[in-house]
């Protein structure tokens, strides 16, 4: 037995000359061979408790002559070493090893993030996805900047089949972490907004691609604004999405009043924001024109406004798909010197959003053969639903025909479009 083996292990910190000679005849013959132990394997040594093996390898690898380890580059205290052990059983597939170590450490500290973190990591590992969840859900509440705790979430979620929610999780980590790997694996799969409109998700593959830029486009009269707020509505009351219809000439009440007569009641969906600059979570930009003199509002770069708004809700409170109406009162709030250009940039920054954007157009004249203003914008969106007017026997029918979407084989028909007590749908056979 080497003497200077059991000095140097006695002049450990908690270590007397008894719990030297335990060490030394368990096998560890080093001072090396101590450090590079873990915690589980030192607490197995009679007289060395879990608190006593997380302290001597604190004190060995916080050694100036040893240095720090080269996994971790910074001191690690006692409760990170006593995690790192419980990672590595966690990898090792020792479950219940490392859920002693981890409820150890939350006990401790209950508002240790990282333990919990590792908690509901070992219960996703063992497929205990609602356990899983129901941790990640306290840490997204108790710190949403943990962009790890948004992955785990999205990835429980998948796993119980809530495919919308999830992504909306990888999305938020996404905002946290932009280069995040798992979360553009995930966001890279396809994903469709389903409109909900009777019919039309089966022509459209499933729906709207995500992140489209989308032109609902037509006459006046012909129900485009109730068509964007139906799809929104429905998105918040049956897949919990969150979604922002901002307007810029209806006001919020009347919108809602109107949206009412249609059955579309807003306390079913809870997720969908119309209106109200107060709290920067609805937006009514109608009401701040009305409370706006001229002057000011034509010194209002009411682009970038718009763009700011949606940048602001979405970092805030996430968001999926936004309805701005319209693009007609859009223009005449702004004076465009190189409309081609300028309105390239203003859906190119669009787009950079990550949100599915539904934009109502008015069309105008007897021919209506453009379905917006200059002309351009019919290039620059992904897609265009329009609906006609017809009329028959003293009577105005609609029809609805996609003249455009990107990604989707669809039909360029148009079927008449039937609004009722039970929603929108259109009429195929």
């Amino acid at each position: 037995m080497s003497e200077d083996v059991l000095k140097e292990f006695h002049g450990i910190p908690g270590v007397n000359i008894a719990k030297a000679r335990a060490l030394y005849d368990a096998g560890y013959h080093s001072i090396t061979a101590l450090s590079e132990a873990s915690v589980n394997q030192l607490s197995e040594v009679k007289g060395i408790s879990k608190k006593l093996a997380a302290e001597i390898l604190v004190h060995l690898n916080e050694s100036p002559a040893r240095g720090s380890r080269p996994e971790t580059g910074k001191r690690m205290s006692e409760d990170e070493m006593l995690l790192s052990n419980g990672l590595d059983l966690h990898k090792q597939g020792k479950w219940g090893q490392a859920l002693q170590i981890i409820n150890d450490l939350i006990e401790k500290n209950p508002k240790n993030m990282k333990a919990k973190l590792a908690k509901a990591d070992v219960y996703l590992g063992r497929e205990k996805f609602q356990m899983a969840l129901d941790i990640y859900d306290e840490i997204t509440s108790l710190d949403p900047e943990m962009a790890e705790s948004w992955i785990g979430k999205g990835q429980a979620l998948l796993a119980l089949d809530q495919k919308t929610r999830a992504i909306s999780c990888f999305k938020k980590a996404l905002t946290l972490d932009p280069a995040n790997e798992i979360a553009l694996e995930k966001l890279g799969e396809e994903d469709r907004l389903p409109t909900y409109v009777d019919g039309l998700d089966n022509m459209l593959e499933g729906g709207i691609p995500a992140r489209h830029i989308v032109m609902i486009c037509g006459r006046a009269g012909s129900m485009k604004s109730s068509f964007a707020y139906y799809i929104l509505h429905k998105l918040s009351e049956k897949e919990g999405r969150k979604t922002i219809y901002l307007s810029l000439e209806q006001s919020r009440q009347s919108l809602l009043k109107h949206m009412r007569k249609l059955g579309l009641k807003k306390e079913s969906a809870k997720n969908m924001m119309v209106s109200d600059m107060d709290d920067m979570v609805v937006v009514d930009m109608a009401a701040l024109r009305k409370e706006t003199d001229s002057e000011t509002i034509q010194a209002i770069d009411w682009p970038k406004s718009i763009l700011n708004q949606l940048k602001s809700y979405k970092e805030s409170y996430g968001c999926d798909a936004v309805v701005i109406d319209s693009l007609s009162a859009l223009y005449s709030l702004t004076t465009f010197k190189n409309p081609r250009s300028e309105l390239f940039f203003f859906f190119e920054k669009l787009r950079d959003l990550g949100l599915t954007v539904f934009l109502i157009s008015e069309m105008y004249g007897v021919e209506q053969s453009q379905f917006s203003q200059f002309g351009v914008e019919e290039f620059l969106v992904d897609g265009i639903i329009h609906i006609k007017t017809e009329e028959y026997a003293n009577r105005a029918n609609l029809f609805l025909g996609v003249v455009k979407m990107r990604e989707t084989n669809h039909e360029r028909d148009y079927f008449p479009l039937i609004v009722d007590q039970f929603g929108f749908g259109i009429v195929r056979d």
